[in-house]
C-alpha cells in the first residue's frame, strides 16, 4: 500500500496516461510512413528539374553529363533520365570550370570565396506555429540543392528541425546533440557533433532534450563566472597600484607584469564564457571553413539558446502570420529584443571590445498566408506599408507542406505525383521564390549584389 507521500495526484496520474498514449499512436502512425530502421534518402531529379537547379536548358545539361559520363536511372518506355544530386552538383563544377566569365561562374558554383565569411541566418520569434521549423529546414535544403555547403542547426528542444531531417530527437544522445558543443564541462568540437545526413552538402546538429539542459547551465555558469571575475578584478588592481609605484625591482617588476598580463588573458576567457550568448558563435569557430552558409533554428522564446543563436548571426529572419494576434507578439518580440541587444551589446563592449559584436540584418518572412483571405490581405499590406526588410515573396499557407510532413518529407523531397498537381505546383513556386528572396540576403551580404 503507498503511503500519501508516494502517490501520484491526479494530474500526474492524467498527464502520464495522456503522454502514454499520445505516445504510442504518434510511434503506429510514424512506422507507418517511416520505419525506426529506415534510412532516409533523397529522390532523384528528372533532367527538366536538375537542369532548373543548375540554371541551363535540359540539351546543356545532358550534354555536361554525357562528357562527364554520368550514368542516370532511366525510366519509362521513353528512357526518361533522373539524376542524383551528386551528379548535378558534378555538371555545376564543369560548367563553373568550363566558363570564362566570372559572374557564370558563381551562378553554377555559388560557394562562398576565401574573402567570404561564412554567413549565419537564425529563424526567430517566440510565437509557436510561426512556421520557422519549416522555413528553417526548406531553405536549408533549398541552398544545399543550389550548390552551397550548408550546416542546419537545431537549437529547439522539441526537435522538429532534426525530425524533419529523418532524426527522432528521443533517440540523440548527449554527445550527438548541439548541447554537446556548447556545454561548459568537456564540450566537444562542433565538427564532431555534426552530422552528415542524406543531402548532399547538407549536414546537420541535431537537437532533443539535452539541449534544453543549457538553459539551465547559462545562468548559472553566467553568475558563478561574474563572482570570480569580482575577485580577479580586485587582485588586478592591487597589482596594476604596486606596478604604478615606480619602486620596484626589475625582477619584481617583471613578476607582475607577467601576473598582470596571465590575469587579463584569464579574465579575458571567463568574460567569454560568461557572455552566454557568444556561446555559438565560439563553437562554430570549429567549423566555419567547412560550410557557406550556417542555417539555425531556434526555440519560441527569447531563451539563452535563442539569444546565443542570434548573437551568432549575421542574418535575422523573423518570421510572422499575417494575423493581428501575431503582429501584437511580434511587436512584444522587438520590444524584448531592443532590451537584450542593448544589454548584449554593452556588456561585449566593455568585456571585449566592439570587434566581437557581429553585424546583423533583420528582415521578416511572412508565413501561412491565405491568399484568399480578406483580414490576412489587410494585415500583409500593413507589414509591408509600416516595417522595414518585408520580403516581397510570401509561404502561402498550403496543405501540400503538412500532406508532405505526414509522410516524413519536405517539399523539395516529395514527388509531385503524390499531391494534387496544382496544388504542389503552387506551394512550390511559392517555396522557391521565398527562398530565393532569402537567398538574396545572403549574397548581399556577401557583396554580390
Amino acid at each position: 500500500m503507498k503511503t500519501d507521500i508516494d502517490q501520484e495526484s491526479n494530474i500526474l496520474q492524467h498527464m502520464r496516461a495522456d503522454h502514454e498514449a499520445l505516445q504510442s499512436v504518434l510511434a503506429s502512425m510514424s512506422e507507418a510512413y517511416f520505419p525506426p530502421a529506415a534510412i532516409k534518402t533523397l529522390k532523384r531529379f528528372s533532367t527538366v528539374q536538375a537542369a532548373s537547379w543548375v540554371g541551363v536548358s535540359r540539351a546543356h545539361f545532358n550534354k555536361h553529363a554525357d562528357e562527364l559520363g554520368l550514368a542516370p536511372e532511366l525510366v519509362g518506355k521513353s528512357k526518361q533520365r533522373f539524376y542524383t544530386l551528386s551528379d548535378i552538383n558534378a555538371v555545376r563544377q564543369q560548367l563553373a570550370q568550363k566558363t570564362t566569365s566570372i559572374e557564370k561562374a558563381r551562378i553554377y558554383d555559388p560557394r562562398r570565396r576565401d574573402d567570404e565569411e561564412v554567413a549565419v541566418l537564425s529563424c526567430v520569434n517566440f510565437k509557436g506555429g510561426s512556421a520557422k521549423s519549416t522555413t528553417a529546414v526548406h531553405f536549408a535544403q533549398y541552398l544545399a540543392l543550389k550548390g552551397y555547403r550548408v550546416l542546419l542547426a537545431d537549437l529547439d528542444p522539441q526537435g522538429s528541425t532534426s525530425g524533419m531531417m529523418g532524426i527522432i530527437p528521443e533517440r540523440v544522445t548527449h554527445d550527438q546533440s548541439l548541447y554537446a558543443a556548447i556545454r561548459y564541462d568537456n564540450p566537444l568540437p562542433m565538427s564532431e557533433v555534426a552530422q552528415k545526413t542524406y543531402i548532399e552538402n547538407l549536414d546537420i546538429v541535431p537537437s532533443g532534450l539535452w539541449v534544453a539542459d543549457w538553459e539551465f547551465d547559462a545562468p548559472r555558469v553566467t553568475t558563478s563566472t561574474m563572482d570570480e571575475e569580482r575577485e580577479l578584478r580586485l587582485r588586478l588592481a592591487e597589482l596594476e597600484n604596486n606596478l604604478a609605484t615606480g619602486n620596484l625591482p626589475r625582477a619584481e617588476y617583471e613578476r607582475l607584469s607577467q601576473e598582470v598580463d596571465d590575469l587579463r588573458v584569464t579574465m579575458r576567457g571567463m568574460s567569454l564564457q560568461r557572455l552566454y550568448f557568444l556561446r555559438l558563435q565560439a563553437a562554430l569557430t570549429d567549423v566555419q571553413d567547412n560550410y557557406d552558409v550556417v542555417v539555425c533554428d531556434t526555440a519560441p522564446n527569447l531563451g539563452y539558446l535563442s539569444n546565443a543563436a542570434i548573437g551568432a548571426s549575421n542574418h535575422l529572419l523573423l518570421t510572422i502570420q499575417p494575423q493581428m494576434l501575431d503582429c501584437e507578439s511580434m511587436a512584444q518580440y522587438l520590444m524584448t529584443s531592443i532590451t537584450h541587444q542593448e544589454q548584449y551589446e554593452a556588456a561585449v563592449r566593455r568585456a571585449l571590445g566592439p570587434e566581437y559584436i557581429t553585424d546583423k540584418t533583420l528582415h521578416y518572412l511572412i508565413t501561412r498566408f491565405n491568399t484568399a483571405s480578406t483580414p490576412q490581405n489587410d494585415v500583409t499590406k500593413i507589414l509591408r506599408g509600416y516595417l522595414k526588410n518585408v520580403l516581397d515573396h510570401s509561404m502561402v499557407n498550403t496543405t501540400a507542406v503538412e500532406e508532405a510532413r505526414t509522410r516524413q518529407l519536405t517539399l523539395y523531397e516529395s514527388d509531385r505525383s503524390q499531391f494534387n498537381p496544382k496544388t504542389y505546383d503552387r506551394a512550390i513556386e511559392s517555396m522557391n521564390q521565398a527562398n530565393a528572396e532569402i537567398e538574396k540576403i545572403i549574397l548581399r551580404g556577401w557583396g554580390r549584389l
